[in-house]
């Protein structure tokens, strides 16, 4: 980015310069990826407190379905909204720090636009995509009271991309800290009143109406004099909204389908509407909290893309391609490692891991949790894989094989969802169509990156992992955990099989544990 002003700099101030600047700046980009950091790990640790309070307040899983379901429609509108807002006005921002107010201004007003139409569109939408698409009236009101969350996200992604612009993130993390303790706070507190579904989502609006506003007391709204460029403001955001689309809907889409392929096939079973929709946020719910450890792998390895980004597209640029084919090795060598290192143990031990976080009844989701923990590994390495291409300059190909995934995924989740039945087996078919979409994107995108590169994840590497992998379930799935302290213990036990197993395959040794102790020399001086 380019260099712009910091919150304890003196607007009067002549620009320093000079090596004493460099090192300034060096250390203020230290202390904001720190600040945000935090903020997102404090982000991670208050979502997955939601996500295991929530079932316990709503009472039951068909209510904790009925919530998901709303949800990953929603999730997936404000997460393509805060990242691809947040990308473009930063950049737009940092690239000409003198018109940041004038910026701003702009962004808020596409924004507005843009937040109005999807708000009003799922505002008017609402009872055609509740009843017609996913068959539950009951869901209609949670999409209208969620057309709030749309707008005002809209609004407060521009908002935190002029402060990620021009580098004032310490105000960034504040308003991170601020939106997670004010969402989390009251879609707990709408659940604990009582009001069930509408509750917790009631309170999810009302949270992004209050951080809106401490956002714009915060940022302000810019100033005009400039004419809204909105042909180029489009053309920056138009490929992220594609990409973080397809990504989102990857990840989330399968619960939507689950919903109504199973609504439908208890309406062909002979269940009246009201009582297929319950069954299908029965259903619903079990999976979403499959869902919760599932993602736990991806979300603690997208710290990788950051690097990785910046990396390969600085020796792309200089045409270093032996460096370049390093960055690859190295960093998908040391993803696989890690995510297996979470996943195999909890893909193992998945009855005791449901056990230790929900009441008895989610157990029926061990099956998807068991399955789909596998798959997103695959998904997430997919994701570093696309970074990859996108950081040398081939965003389109990243692009393409996320929407044919996206196909792939409902169009397998409709067909084995349906062939499975309701049933025991209905929830593993979803988990594995997923699965089966995810590989699908990882194997095309390491292709599209071996064809470029000649480098992707190591194959001696892969298999001296996928061996201590397959030790690591093996052990987890057969120590006791019919306990929550039990489940805990086969968990650890898995995890330190898989460590034991790398080293003694060779592919965990002195090198690995000489740069790990380096690390931990260098974080304690």
């Amino acid at each position: 980015m380019a260099a712009a002003r910091t919150e304890a700099a003196d607007p009067g101030a002549p620009p320093a310069t000079g090596s004493g600047a460099t090192q300034s700046a060096t250390q203020s980009a230290g202390r904001g990826v720190l600040f945000i950091t935090a903020a997102k790990l404090y982000f991670i640790v208050a979502g997955y407190a939601v996500q295991l309070m929530l079932p316990r307040l709503l009472g039951s899983p068909e209510r904790f379905g009925l919530y998901s379901a709303a949800m990953s429609v929603v999730s997936i509108l404000n997460n393509v909204l805060i990242v691809a807002t947040i990308q473009t006005v930063s950049k737009r921002v940092s690239e000409d720090p003198g018109a940041a107010d004038h910026s701003l201004r702009q962004g808020l007003s596409l924004q507005a636009v843009v937040g109005a139409v999807l708000a009003g569109t799922l505002l008017v939408s609402a009872p055609l995509l509740a009843e017609r698409v996913l068959l539950d009236a009951l869901l209609t009101p949670l999409f209208r009271i969620a057309a709030v969350v749309v707008f005002s996200y809209a609004l407060y992604a521009a908002l935190v991309g002029s402060l990620n612009g021009r580098q004032l993130f310490f105000k960034q993390a504040t308003l991170d800290v601020t939106y997670t303790t004010l969402r989390s706070g009251c879609i707990l507190g709408g659940a604990a009143l009582g009001y069930g579904a509408l509750g917790a989502i009631g309170g999810f609006a009302s949270a992004a109406v209050g951080v809106l506003t401490v956002a714009l007391l915060m940022v302000g709204v810019g100033r005009s004099g400039r004419p809204l460029a909105i042909r180029s403001w489009l053309l920056l955001m138009a490929p992220l909204w594609l990409y973080q689309l397809c990504l989102n809907m990857t990840l989330q889409v399968d619960l939507t389908v689950l919903k109504r392929s199973v609504a439908d096939l208890a309406l062909s079973a002979g269940q009246g509407t009201a009582l297929a929709a319950e069954t299908a946020s029965r259903f619903a719910g079990f999976y979403r909290a499959a869902q919760t450890f599932a993602f736990v792998p991806y979300q603690l390895i997208l710290s990788v893309t950051f690097v990785v980004f910046p990396m390969i597209s600085h020796a792309v640029s200089i045409g270093d391609d032996t460096s370049t084919r390093a960055y690859i090795r190295g960093a998908m060598r040391f993803s696989f490692i890690v995510l297996f290192a979470v996943a195999a143990p909890i893909s193992g031990a998945s009855a005791g891991v449901m056990r230790i976080a929900y009441p008895d009844a989610y157990l029926a989701g061990a099956s998807a949790l068991s399955l789909l923990s596998l798959g997103m590994v695959c998904f997430a390495l997919f994701v570093i894989g696309a970074t990859i291409l996108s950081g040398a300059g081939r965003p389109g190909i990243a692009a393409a094989v996320a929407a044919v995934t996206v196909v792939l995924v409902i169009g397998l989740n409709v067909l084995l969802v349906r062939a499975a039945g309701i049933g025991e087996g209905t929830l593993g078919a979803a988990a594995t169509a997923t699965s089966i979409g995810t590989a699908f994107a990882l194997l095309a995108i390491g292709s599209a990156v071996y064809m470029r590169f000649g480098a992707f994840i190591p194959w001696k590497s892969a298999l001296r992992t996928l061996l201590a992998a397959g030790a690591a379930w093996l052990l987890s799935h057969s120590l006791p955990s019919d306990s929550a302290l039990s489940a805990l213990g086969a968990l650890v036990g898995g995890g330190l099989g898989y460590l034991v197993t790398l080293a003694l395959v060779g592919e965990l040794g002195k090198t690995e544990l000489q740069a790990l102790l380096s690390v931990v020399r260098r974080r304690g001086s």
